[in-house]
């Protein structure tokens, strides 16, 4: 069976990985960096709904149960759990080692002085964990960056971390300490870090030269529409060539990645959510544009002009019905959506 996979986020490159662990014939096609590359490279699987979720496995049942347009109630709990574990085994086979559990949070300092939940994170980041830093004196370190101020970082961290995590306070500091944090990028083995944005570049380009590996074809060339007939995508026009498979797994991305533009998918798929104008621009909640993305079935297969499309499946931040910014579930519903696209039959 061939499959075509376009994309090269995190979606797309676990759809691949599994598709290929399946014994398909796998294609992969895409045109730029997205999203994923520019993240810091952590698996957020679900940090917040009304409040900070504390176990990402019980948030996750909670949308199962009360949010039917979501991804995870689409994908199901049970899935949610084999792709990170799939994810997991990628990426050590990519000699790359994730540590974490669905069942807690984690938190992590951030170039920004900030600290973010998530579920998994690198060996180095996870050494660095929040968690860590209960009365201890954390040092902020490393060489100075156009992104990277550990000075800054320090100060504002001291603000923040008794407020936000439940620690005792910790005296953080520029320099060294009991616990020192350097970026990810600088650090070596052994040593704690903190990721930076584009730390995910990595991540995703070793899991490609993963998929290449086990035998998937990666080209480079831009999508600019596709053939249908009846209720069957028959083949994807590129700028470059032309691709004829059995089945097609999408995972372009949102408006960031090139997938949506406005009101309009690439393939003329049908877009679910609203477009409204809001006197707060930005407001806590999130922007209903965020939610805004290809509705599709259990299957994750999508809809054309209201008829179901068969051999398609769509993957990652392209679908509808989550706002992957203010949930902190980026990757994971990225994770879990292309594991399952990536089992077509």
């Amino acid at each position: 069976m061939r499959v075509v996979v376009v994309g090269a986020g995190v979606a797309g490159a676990i759809a691949a990985l599994r598709a290929a662990e399946r014994g398909m014939e796998v294609t992969m096609v895409h045109h730029a960096a997205g999203a994923s590359h520019r993240s810091l490279g952590v698996v957020d699987v679900l940090g917040y709904l009304e409040e900070e979720v504390e176990s990402p496995a019980e948030g996750v049942e909670w949308i199962c149960r009360h949010r039917k347009e979501h991804p995870y109630a689409l994908t199901g709990a049970d899935t949610v759990a084999e792709a990170l574990e799939f994810f997991r085994r990628k990426a050590e086979e990519a000699e790359m080692r994730f540590e974490g559990s669905l069942d807690e949070n984690i938190h992590v300092a951030t170039q920004f002085g900030t600290v973010k939940p998530t579920c998994l994170a690198p060996e180095r980041v996870y050494t660095g964990r929040v968690e860590l830093w209960d009365g201890a004196m954390v040092g902020i370190s490393g060489r100075v960056q156009r992104d990277y101020s550990p000075a800054f970082i320090a100060a504002s961290l001291a603000e923040l971390v008794p407020r936000l995590v439940k620690v005792r306070p910790a005296e953080v500091v520029h320099g060294e300490g009991e616990l020192t944090l350097k970026p990810l990028s600088q650090s070596g083995d052994g040593e704690a870090a903190l990721p930076l944005l584009g730390d995910g570049r990595a991540v995703i380009e070793a899991l490609v030269r993963l998929a290449e590996s086990a035998g998937v074809r990666v080209v480079r060339d831009r999508i600019t529409g596709g053939s249908f007939r009846g209720n069957l995508l028959e083949e994807l026009r590129g700028v470059r060539s032309t691709y004829r498979a059995d089945a097609f797994v999408l995972a372009t991305g949102d408006w960031i990645g090139g997938g949506i533009h406005g009101r309009q998918e690439l393939l003329g798929l049908d877009v679910a959510g609203r477009l409204e104008l809001r006197k707060i621009p930005l407001p806590e909640s999130g922007h209903p544009y965020a939610l805004r993305g290809v509705a599709v079935d259990g299957n994750l297969r999508p809809s054309r002009r209201g008829r179901r499309i068969e051999n398609l499946r769509v993957a990652g931040a392209l679908l509808a019905g989550y706002d992957y910014c203010t949930e902190k579930s980026g990757w994971g519903v990225a994770i879990a959506t292309g594991y399952l696209a990536g089992g077509v039959e």
